[in-house]
């Protein structure tokens, strides 16, 4: 994997190449701070970009012409990383070095989000409103279905609650009540902003010319943009003087029990990798002392498993447990935070978490998307690390730091799904 970095362009574009794909993957990045006025506009924008352009004015134009492509794929998507808001387009082309015949087929590709992102499908200056309709009407499906999905709605809630006075309880996905009143030309509103005063950040990843890359980006790919840096990481914070307890009844069978807590550890600090290892050990795997503890020892619960957000300093334990476990529950995940305080753990408890987070490092690096994730992630780091450097970090980490890591680690709040007919 070798990397190199163009920043002269009015954005960052970044040139991965590896010899371990067949096809070449770029990815297109507006980054803005996140704001409740505008993130249903903006979670809503890509896929209307992605369903016309001004060439190609319907979804199967498009989608034809990507056949064309030897059958490419053009995907939209939305995502939040700390106190930004991202919008996101993905192109996956075949290496024209492995096609019969010579065809410059990055280029194309280049052509191709170019009319994606700078000449989209308007009519009297506004995006089509038969477009903007049918995307209005499957955003709203898809935000109404993280309700059914007990386990992400569960996350969601237990989230706004944590934060309710931070901007990260932002959802990245929108807000059902505001899709009624977008109309096209809102759209276009924020499509101009989004345009100027995003913060641009390109990639691409294949076996790849980076010379030649940039040089087509530099003819093809041009933004007049006027945006700073945004500040990707969160340290928006509060004092913790009550854990917050807030139980919800649905008509469930299985009870979700989420906890949240304040690692007061972020992304580029002494502390982060220490801290990736602690998960690993809390709860991060099949190994781990929530899953072999709670689950298997106890048998209090469906599932046990904790995760990370490090650009907030957040970690969630997340659980599937009937509701007469919940005060159980609550004192035996309680203990195994003690436990990792108190340096009660051994020594191939923490190799295990080694291994586990090693292997899924070089597991994420088997696919274009995960040194993506790799260089990014490398580009909020004073030193970027090679996987390498990172892995020997990993490995150095020793019963003293997963101690200290542990010790600021703060209980925050408790969200319970339960079902109606347990309490009442």
């Amino acid at each position: 994997m070798e990397v190199r970095q163009f920043d002269d362009l009015g954005y960052k574009l970044t040139t991965i190449k590896s010899d371990k794909f067949k096809t070449n993957l770029i990815s297109v990045s507006f980054q803005s701070e996140i704001e409740r006025d505008s993130v249903t506009k903006r979670s809503l924008l890509p896929y209307v970009m992605r369903s016309a352009t001004k060439k190609y004015p319907s979804k199967k134009e498009l989608n034809t012409y990507l056949e064309t492509l030897y059958g490419g794929s053009l995907s939209a998507t939305v995502e939040k990383r700390g106190k930004t808001h991202n919008i996101k387009f993905y192109l996956s082309l075949a290496n024209e070095k492995f096609l019969s015949h010579s065809e410059d087929l990055l280029e194309q590709g280049i052509d191709l989000l170019k009319e994606v992102i700078l000449h989209p499908c308007f009519v009297d200056g506004a995006f089509k409103d038969q477009v903007v309709e049918v995307e209005k009407r499957l955003l709203k499906e898809y935000i109404e279905s993280i309700y059914d999905d007990k386990v992400s709605y569960s996350l969601q809630k237990l989230v706004e609650i944590m934060c309710k006075d931070e901007s990260f309880s932002i959802t990245s996905i929108g807000y059902v009540e505001d899709l009624e009143k977008i109309n096209a030309k809102d759209l276009v509103e924020t499509y101009q902003k989004m345009l100027t005063e995003d913060q641009i950040t390109i990639m691409v990843v294949g076996d790849i010319d980076h010379q030649a890359v940039y040089e087509s980006f530099k003819q093809h790919l041009q933004f007049n943009v006027q945006s700073t840096n945004a500040q990707i990481i969160d340290h928006e914070d509060k004092e913790i003087k009550k854990i917050e307890v807030v139980k919800e009844e649905q008509d469930i069978s299985q009870g979700k029990l989420n906890i949240g807590y304040r690692t007061h550890t972020r992304i580029g600090e002494d502390d982060y990798l220490p801290l990736l290892v602690f998960n690993g050990m809390f709860g991060g795997y099949a190994h781990s002392k929530l899953f072999m503890n709670v689950r298997e020892k106890a048998s209090l619960c469906y599932y046990c498993a904790s995760r990370l957000d490090n650009y907030k300093g957040l970690m969630y334990v997340y659980s599937g447990i009937e509701a007469q476990n919940y005060q159980k529950a609550l004192e035996i995940i309680g203990q195994q935070l003690k436990d990792m305080v108190g340096g009660n753990f051994t020594d191939k408890e923490m190799d295990l978490a080694k291994k586990s987070l090693i292997n899924s490092k070089l597991e994420s690096l088997d696919q274009a998307s995960g040194m993506m994730a790799h260089e990014n992630l490398n580009a909020l780091l004073d030193q970027p690390l090679t996987v390498e450097e990172w892995i020997d970090q990993v490995n150095a980490v020793t019963v003293e730091d997963i101690k200290r890591v542990a010790s600021k680690i703060e209980e925050d709040a408790i969200f319970f799904l339960t079902g109606k007919e347990v309490t009442e």
